[in-house]
This record gives C-alpha cells, structure tokens and sequence, in this order.
C-alpha cells in the first residue's frame, strides 16, 4: 500500500555546506526504508558555495576567494553545476519510494520533468508568472532561472533537491566566488550569471516571505503526489550519520577530488596535454583534459555538470579509456560498452558527445593548443 502520509522537516542550517551532510544521509536511509518519505525545507545563517560531483574546484569556483570571505565550501555527491546558496534561498529535499508514486519515471531526464513541472505549476497558479520547466534541470521565468536541481536514485529511492531564490543574493559576493566556464552559456540567451539568475523578490516587486514560499512548494507537492505532509523531526540515526559523515565532507581531499592537479599530478616528459570544453544542448556542460603519449591515452579527465548513475560511472569509463589508443573509432566502443550497461544513465549525453569532446582535447595535443 503506497504511503500517502509523508514527513515534513523545517531545518535552520548554518550554511548550505552544512546542508549537504544531509543529503547523502537521507537518500541512504531511505534506499535501506529506514525512514520515512520526507520532505525537508532549508533556511541558511550564512552564504555557502557547493560542489557537485564533477566540478573541478581549481576551474569552476575562487576557492581561495571563498576562504578569505568566510563562504562555506561544501561538495555532494550528485550532478550539476556549482551552485550559491544564501540566506535568501530555500533548499528543499523531496525523497521517497518511487513505488509510493504511481507512473513515476524510471529515467533522470524525465524524473526532473516530472518533478519541476509540479513546483512550476504551483508558482505559476500563485503568483501569476510564467514559471516552466527547461531540461535539463532548472525552473525558469521569462528566460532567467530561479532554481536549479538535482535527482538521483539509489534502488527503489529517489532523491530531488532544488534552491529556489527567494531575496535578491549577493551578487558582489556570487560573482566572484562563482568562476563558471563560458562554455556554460552557450545554450542560453544569457551569457553571464546575473544576466543568467533571478529571484522572487525581483519577479514580485516585493519581498515575500520564505514561509510564504515553502507553503506554495508543500501544497503543489502534496497535490502533485496525492500525499499528506505532516511536521516530524529527524531521527537519531540521522544525526549521528551526518555528524559521521562531516570529517570526511569537509576534508581537502573530498572537496579537491575533481581538480586536476589531484587527478593526474605530476606526469612525465613526452606526455601532451590537450583540453576541450562543450555544452549539450540543454544538457550538460562537458570538459575533457585528455594526456596523450605515443598516440595513446596517457591518462583522462573529464569533468563539468554531468547527472549520471551510478555517480562513479564516468570514472569508470575513464579507467577504461586509459591506454588505449587516441582515435575516434576505440573512444566511442568504450564509451558505448559503458552507457549501454544497464542501469547506467547519463542524462542528455550521449556516446557522441563524450567522444566529440574527447577527440577535440585529443586534437589540441596534435596542434600544440591544450
């Protein structure tokens, strides 16, 4: 029998990095049905910049810019593009069993459609303003984004995170903690943050309050999935897992895991290194810094905003593709042996793709470029 009572936590985090504890424990408890389907909702004290997965840290983000001011840097272990977080944002985490869902998709890129249409929606009916869903992940009105997400599944659970903007940010601050790739921008109309972000308060003409907000989310959530959302707190379990889990979040070596200083170090003479950036239409924004030696792969990175599953698996593909030979016929088998696993989803990217940028890393060793 489907649940149809759900858990609503209200949480006052110190930062957003903070947060980001909460977000591998909830989806693991819950693969295990060792809590109940939850929604929680986040209010901050303090800015934060987050990591995901693939983000390398050195290109993506002023690290040391961050440190100086006293932003929280946090990292998860999901897709997507580094992401600000203030007191003016409210983050929620809808997680549950997809079984309890009727017709929910079995897919990333149709779970965000799903899932984004149904806050949208919400917005749109309250407030009157055209808020839709743009693959791949994010909550736009009038162009600009107002939120960005992330889903992910771990068994028959799924997990789905979003940051509506609620007050204006600090964009003297955001500006420079956030040093995105222009890459990023090639999809939009807007070629920089500012021109690319907006918030409730700008679309309003007014400040609206976070409760304000979080009631549009629990009601549209709660007619979307035909639930109950009733207060509840987090559990013991819960806490001690995210206090376990703090050393390792906020070490160096978790934080600086994707640079690329970290994946390769120093390497040998004769080794050419060639990178090369591209953004999927409305996909992900994919880079490969790719080292060749003798015509082969010496050794390979890729990075960007990629939303997979199993989250390891472009590093498995990278493990693969080391050794082999720099040509566009072996790349793209072992990307295909890869994607055509089951199970295994890279969402809206495909063999091509990978393999396109790849090869203009590849060739940039060839020219001298990379």
């Amino acid at each position: 029998m489907p649940e149809r009572e759900w858990r609503l936590l209200d949480l006052r985090i110190s930062s957003y990095a903070r947060a980001a504890l909460y977000m591998p424990t909830i989806l693991a408890l819950k693969a295990e049905g060792r809590i109940p389907n939850t929604l929680a909702l986040m209010t901050f004290e303090k800015p934060a910049v987050c990591l995901f997965y693939y983000n390398d840290p050195d290109k993506e983000i002023d690290l040391e810019f961050c440190r100086q001011k006293g932003i929280e840097v946090g990292r998860r272990d999901t897709g997507g593009a580094p992401y600000w977080v203030d007191p003016g944002t409210l983050v929620f985490i809808l997680c549950f069993d997809k079984r309890d869902v009727s017709g929910f998709p079995e897919n990333i890129e149709d779970a965000y459609r799903y899932l984004i249409s149904a806050s949208a929606n919400s917005i749109s009916r309250r407030f009157s303003i055209p808020a839709v869903f743009r693959p791949l992940n994010d909550l736009e009105v009038n162009g600009k984004k107002i939120a960005g997400h992330t889903v992910t599944f771990s068994g028959n659970a799924c997990r789905w995170t979003g940051g509506p903007q609620i007050l204006r940010p600090r964009m003297d601050l955001m500006n420079k903690a956030l040093t995105p790739l222009p890459e990023k921008f090639a999809d939009k109309e807007a070629k920089t943050i500012e021109g690319r972000i907006t918030c409730f308060e700008d679309l309003l003409g007014r400040q609206p309050s976070v409760e304000e907000i979080k009631e549009i989310y629990i009601t549209g959530l709660a007619e979307h999935l035909g639930v109950f959302f009733r207060p509840g707190e987090l559990t013991a379990e819960e806490k001690a897992m995210m206090a376990e889990r703090e050393k390792r979040d906020f070490s160096e070596e978790w934080i600086m895991a994707m640079s690329e200083r970290k994946k390769f170090g120093p390497f040998p003479p004769g080794v050419i290194r060639g990178e090369h950036t591209i953004k999927v239409p409305q996909g992900p924004l994919i880079r490969a810094v790719v080292l060749v030696q003798e015509g082969r792969i010496f050794n390979i990175f890729l990075n960007g905003s990629i939303h997979c599953l199993p989250v390891g698996i472009v590093e498995d593909m990278e493990r693969a593709l080391r050794g082999r030979a720099a040509n566009e016929k072996e790349i793209k088998e072992v990307i295909h042996s890869f994607l055509a696993q089951p199970g295994v989803q890279i969402a809206s990217a495909q063999v091509d793709d990978f393999s396109r940028v790849i090869m203009g890393a590849v060739k940039k060793t060839a020219g001298g470029e990379g």
